[in-house]
Parts: C-alpha cells; sequence; structure tokens
C-alpha cells in the first residue's frame, strides 16, 4: 500500500466535530499520553534480523536462476576441454577374431613329367633326357623286356606331378593399433574451434557472475520493499485506531445534539475504508514476508526481523552528473563483456567454418599384429607384425558446396550479436537514466519529508498545549497525530524509497562488479 494512499484515508478532516472552545475553562483538561512513533518501533533494528547484505548472500546461495549458470559455465568448460583434446592424433587400437568358411586353394592342375634314370634300385640316379625323339628298345639288365628311351639310350621314367595347393587357416586373430594425425585441421581447425570454445567459456563465466549481481540486487531490493509494506500496514493500523477514536467522539458530540447523523454516517464510512486498507496492507505485507522467505527459502517457523536500520540512513545527496554514470555503466557492466567474448566466440566460429573450403590433408600410420598376418605368403598359423604408413589428401566437393551456406549462417549470427550488443548499450543508458531519476526524486521526497514531518511534530507539540489550554478538543488533537503518522510514513517511504534507489544506480552503473570483487578477495 502506498504512501499516497493511506494519506488521502487517513486525510478525512475531522473539522465537522470540533467544537468552539469554551472561553474560560475551569480547570484545563488532562493530555492524552504522547503518540507513539509505532512505525519506528516496527522498523526497528533486531539482535540476528535480516539485513540486505545478508538476503543478497542468502539469495546466491539459493536462487535457481544462478543453478542454471552455473550448469552453462560447467558446459562450456567441458567443450573447452573437448576442443583441447583435439590437438591429440587420433590414436585406435582394436582386437579382433574371425572364423573363415572352409575353401579348397589349388593352383594349376595334375601333370606328368619325364625324368630319366638308371633304374638301378641300389644306386637311383636322375639322369638328364637328352633331347630328341623317344625310342623303344630291350632295357639294360637286370631288366627285362622293352624300355623307352632317349636318343642316348637312356631309360626313361614317368613321374606324376599333382596340381600345387597350400593350406587354409579357419582361425584368424588380430591385433591392430593404428594413429591418424590431422595436419590440416592443426591449421584451419583445431586452433579455432580452441579458441572459439576458450571465448564462448569466458562468456559464461561472466554471464555467471552478471546473474549473481542481478539476484543480489533483486533481493536487496526485495528487503527494502518488504519493510516498506511493514511500514503501510503499521500506519494503517494506526489510521483504523484514529478513525475509531474520531467516530467515538462523534458519537458523544451527537448524543449532545451538537452535530447532525450524517456526520456521524460519514465518520462510520471512515472507519470502515481505514479498516479495508488496513486489510490490504496487512495482505501485503504477509505477501512481501512470503516473498523474502521463498526467495531467500527460509523455514516458515522462523521469525523475521530486521536487522538494519533503514529510518536514519545517510541521505546525502549524490553530485555525479548522469552522462558520468552512463560512461561508468558502459565501462564496467559485465553484460558488455559477456557479449563481446560471445562475438568473439562466433568469429571464430566463422573461421572454423571456412576450413571446410579445403582439402585435408592427414598422416597415419598402422602396425597390424595378426594370426595369420595377410600379407605373408603362405599363410602360416603363427603370430606376424608387419606396419604401414603415409599421408592421405581428401577433398569432398559437397562439403566444399554445403560450406558456403554454413559460413553466411556463421556471419549472420556473429552479425546478430553485433546488434544485440548495440540494443544493450542503449538500454543500459536507459536503465542508468531511470535509476538515477528515481535516485534524484528520493532525495527530494527525504527533504520534503523531514519537513513535513518536523511540522508535524510541531502541530502535535501546539495541539497538546492548547488542549492544556482548554483551547482544543481532543479531536483537533486527534487529527494533529493523524497528520503526524502520515508523515511518518512519508519519511519511511521516503527512507526506503532512497535506499532502493541507490541499490538499483549501484547496480545500473556495475559499481557493484567491484564490491562483489573485493568481497572475493577478503571475504
Amino acid at each position: 500500500m502506498t504512501a499516497c494512499t493511506l494519506a488521502l484515508l487517513l486525510g478525512a478532516p475531522a473539522a465537522a466535530l470540533a467544537q468552539p472552545a469554551p472561553a474560560a475553562p475551569a480547570a484545563a483538561p488532562a493530555p492524552p499520553p504522547p503518540a507513539t512513533d509505532r512505525i519506528a518501533e516496527a522498523l526497528a533494528p533486531q539482535p540476528g534480523g535480516l539485513t540486505p547484505d545478508e538476503a543478497a548472500r542468502i539469495a546466491l546461495r539459493t536462487r535457481p536462476s544462478l543453478r542454471v549458470k552455473q550448469a552453462e559455465l560447467r558446459a562450456a568448460a567441458a567443450r573447452v576441454d573437448q576442443a583441447l583434446l583435439n590437438y591429440l592424433p587420433r590414436v585406435t587400437v582394436a582386437a579382433g577374431y574371425t572364423r573363415l568358411s572352409r575353401v579348397q586353394n589349388v593352383l594349376g592342375a595334375p601333370s606328368t613329367s619325364y625324368v630319366g634314370t638308371n633304374l638301378d634300385p641300389a644306386n637311383p640316379q636322375v639322369i638328364p633326357v637328352q633331347q630328341g625323339p623317344l625310342v623303344s628298345q630291350p632295357c639294360p639288365p637286370p631288366l627285362s623286356g622293352n624300355c623307352v628311351t632317349d636318343i642316348a639310350g637312356t631309360p626313361i621314367t614317368a613321374v606324376q606331378t599333382p596340381a600345387f595347393s597350400f593350406p587354409v587357416l579357419l582361425n584368424s586373430y588380430s591385433l591392430t593399433a593404428s594413429i591418424s594425425v590431422p595436419i590440416s585441421d592443426y591449421v584451419l581447425r583445431i586452433s579455432q574451434g580452441y579458441a572459439s570454445a576458450s571465448h564462448a567459456e569466458s562468456a559464461k563465466r561472466i554471464e555467471l557472475e552478471a546473474e549473481g549481481l542481478t539476484i543480489a540486487a533483486d533481493a536487496k531490493v526485495a528487503f527494502f520493499n518488504w519493510v516498506r509494506a511493514k511500514g503501510s500496514a503499521v500506519v494503517a493500523k494506526e489510521a483504523v485506531a484514529q478513525a475509531e477514536a474520531h467516530l467515538k467522539d462523534a458519537n458523544l458530540t451527537f448524543q449532545a445534539g451538537l452535530i447532525s447523523k450524517a456526520d456521524v454516517l460519514r465518520l462510520e464510512a471512515q472507519v470502515a475504508s481505514a479498516q479495508q486498507v488496513q486489510a490490504d496492507a496487512d495482505a501485503l505485507a504477509a505477501l512481501a514476508e512470503e516473498q523474502i522467505r521463498v526467495s531467500l527459502m527460509l523455514p516458515a517457523g522462523k521469525p523475521l526481523t530486521i536487522g538494519v536500520d533503514v529510518l536514519h540512513a545517510s541521505a546525502e545527496p549524490s553530485t555525479v552528473q548522469l552522462t558520468a554514470l552512463q560512461d561508468e555503466a558502459l565501462a564496467r557492466r559485465l553484460e558488455i563483456r559477456a557479449l563481446d567474448e560471445t562475438e568473439h566466440s562466433l568469429k571464430k566460429q566463422v573461421s572454423l567454418t571456412r576450413a571446410g573450403y579445403f582439402p585435408r590433408i592427414d598422416g597415419f600410420a598402422e602396425g597390424q599384429y595378426q594370426n595369420p598376418n595377410q600379407r605373408v605368403f603362405p599363410q602360416t598359423d603363427e603370430f606376424r607384425f608387419t606396419w604401414n604408413a603415409g599421408v592421405r589428401l581428401s577433398w569432398t566437393i559437397n562439403d566444399t558446396l554445403t560450406t558456403i551456406p554454413a559460413v553466411t549462417e556463421a556471419q549472420s549470427r556473429v552479425e546478430q550479436i553485433a546488434a544485440q550488443k548495440e540494443q544493450l548499450l542503449q538500454g543500459l543508458k536507459v536503465e542508468v537514466a531511470s535509476a538515477y531519476a528515481e535516485l534524484k526524486r528520493a532525495e527530494a521526497n527525504i527533504d520534503a519529508a523531514d519537513r513535513g514531518l518536523a511540522a508535524a511534530e510541531e502541530g502535535v507539540r501546539v495541539q497538546n498545549e492548547l488542549f492544556r489550554a482548554g483551547r482544543a478538543t481532543g479531536v483537533a488533537l486527534v487529527d494533529a497525530e493523524a497528520e503526524l503518522t502520515r508523515a511518518r510514513l512519508r519519511r519511511v517511504d521516503a527512507r526506503v524509497g532512497i535506499l532502493v534507489a541507490r541499490t538499483r544506480l549501484e547496480h545500473a552503473t556495475g559499481r557493484d562488479v567491484e564490491k562483489a570483487s573485493n568481497a572475493q578477495k577478503n571475504p
């Protein structure tokens, strides 16, 4: 409930109830007890109470949006590790077993050849056969009958030569190790990919810090708004009490026949309106407290008290000009640095995509330990080691064609980030201007509220003096106290407002970046 709304409800004058003071009272009536500053009591700091800085620290531990940024940072760091591992050659190790089907491997066909021999079983010798026609003549002793001889008379023997074949091994075992070195990727892809991933990780880290600062600022503002809601609830309660006091005096005056029934009904309507305002203010205060509990994950049974003095904070006006504050924001805000890192990352992605225009050059080497080894002939049932090495040039024409639109897409993302950065710069200037205007308004409200409070306090003092002298009624004194309550509310609203404005301006200009850095260095 705002101070203006409460002021309107509290502002119903009771002038219609005021009666001319007696000219010569017999004795000065006893004045009512001095009004107690219920707002100061409700907003007084308590030992162990919640402070804005403590609310910010708790929010940094419990806010889910910060955990989302932390998960994004871990994912970006993992991509950096992946890009770094691309510098290593690709090593592959494989082991295998193969069962082969049975086949017959035969080279040529059986043949018959003729050799010369002396046909002596005791002394067999192979004698060269003389070229020429074969003849049939009696065999030399100890053989009998006719023999086939060459022209020199050497007996000829026919020998059957089988076809050539070799065994087939049905079980095949292999151990293979290979290494591949992407030579062209070191120049065109890997370094750009690693730089892109590194800038992306840096952007996520900065975004995490910026999210933490936003959460801290929002937690502080929520704390101050809760304090403001508590003050408004107290004022609404006081308004009900004052309206009921007015109604009580009006009933007595009506019974004395000094006012009309319409005056009484008007005050009854004021009481009802004040009670409605109190219900709304209590509901808003309860909602603000529940928001603090939920956002900070505080237990429901834990009492929530104020641990900082919001009524006596320094109200020294700021002397920094708006343009200087805007320049300060552009130099300090982490969101700009995050977009810078994202832009660098996307530019490296463009270079990485352009690598698709060029062919690949890869060096490779492979070692095989196999049984049987396919490179050994004939195959034997034993393990043999062989190796090979070389350089391969490959160029996929389709990849070159698809690279053209891929580069265009990557460049479009760079342009998109550049436009977002320009939009962010404009938005930051507006944010700083809004926070600056709010601060100036809060500083002016504090001065007006302090002067209004001093006037209201003086008005209560004067009414007390007049009441003691019998020159004022209790209704006039109640009205003065009501104005004092409104003045205290305006003062609370102004004091809380300047704290909120300073918090927002501190975040808008990026001054909380330095404070957070110093807090990490000096915990």
